[in-house]
């Protein structure tokens, strides 16, 4: 696959004239040693393509293709959600040891006592987003264990998204900033907490952190993004596992008192 990428994408730049070249080419190296290039931007076109060749090769892309037969494979949203965990990284996660799920035990009990979000929640994240290696990079440039966008570790206080405590508490600082926004419901018969989440507002509250509150509030809930649809599901169903495992506090629970912006 990684081959005949090379061979696709270097006939569509044999195509370019030579004085468009300056919008440059960029290139990299993938794991198992092949070697990819495109003169495309880095940002996504919304979807992922794909068609079949002639002699039974499926291509994909998540750059707008050019040429014919093209079929669009399923879209995606903007930011994160323009990128597929695992398969568009432009580092992906190896670190395969069994001693990373509890490698940032700490952290992330200590962003509890800051933020409010249950280390079952954190945890789901961090499995979804990074397979629990803080060196991921997708291919949208979110980075680190839970996978910060630039933008959003730089307002979360964030100075080196690699480094796995900032990590964590910029990303949990985040979801108790999502959970404060959405979580409205009025909480009864639980000494301290003010509001608590609602099964609506749980996906709300996952799904700003993968495509932003902006598409939230644009769809009034869960955005039509395939790649959000799956992450919520993902991290939904794993943070109930973890609740299960664990038997750790559920989501619902959230204290407005707790932690600071």
């Amino acid at each position: 696959m990684g081959n005949l990428r090379v061979v696709v994408l270097a006939t569509l730049l044999s195509l370019i004239p030579a004085a468009s070249g300056r919008a440059g080419v960029s290139k990299r190296q993938k794991g198992d040693g092949t070697v990819e290039f495109t003169n495309g931007s880095r940002g996504g076109s919304g979807a992922f393509w794909y068609r079949e060749r002639t002699n039974g090769i499926m291509e994909f892309t998540n750059l707008h293709p050019v040429g014919s037969k093209w079929k669009v494979l399923f879209r995606t949203g903007p930011g994160k959600a323009s990128s597929v965990r695992g398969t568009t990284d432009r580092i992906g996660a190896s670190d395969r040891s069994a001693g990373r799920f509890s490698r940032f035990d700490d952290h992330i009990r200590d962003q509890q006592m800051l933020y409010g979000i249950p280390p079952s929640l954190a945890r789901a994240v961090i499995r979804s987003e990074s397979d629990f290696d803080p060196h991921v990079v997708s291919s949208a440039g979110a980075m680190g264990l839970m996978q910060l966008m630039p933008g959003t570790a730089r307002d979360m206080g964030v100075t080196d998204a690699f480094d796995p405590r900032q990590n964590i508490m910029g990303g949990c600082r985040y979801l108790q900033i999502l959970a404060r926004k959405y979580c409205r419901t009025p909480a009864s018969g639980r000494p301290g907490v003010l509001f608590h989440c609602s099964a609506e507002e749980n996906i709300k509250v996952i799904s700003g952190y993968h495509a932003g509150p902006g598409a939230v509030d644009k769809y009034g809930g869960m955005p039509p993004y395939q790649t959000t649809r799956e992450y919520v599901a993902t991290v939904l169903a794993r943070f109930e596992r973890n609740v299960s495992d664990e038997g750790a506090q559920d989501l619902s629970a959230f204290d407005e008192s707790q932690g600071s912006l």
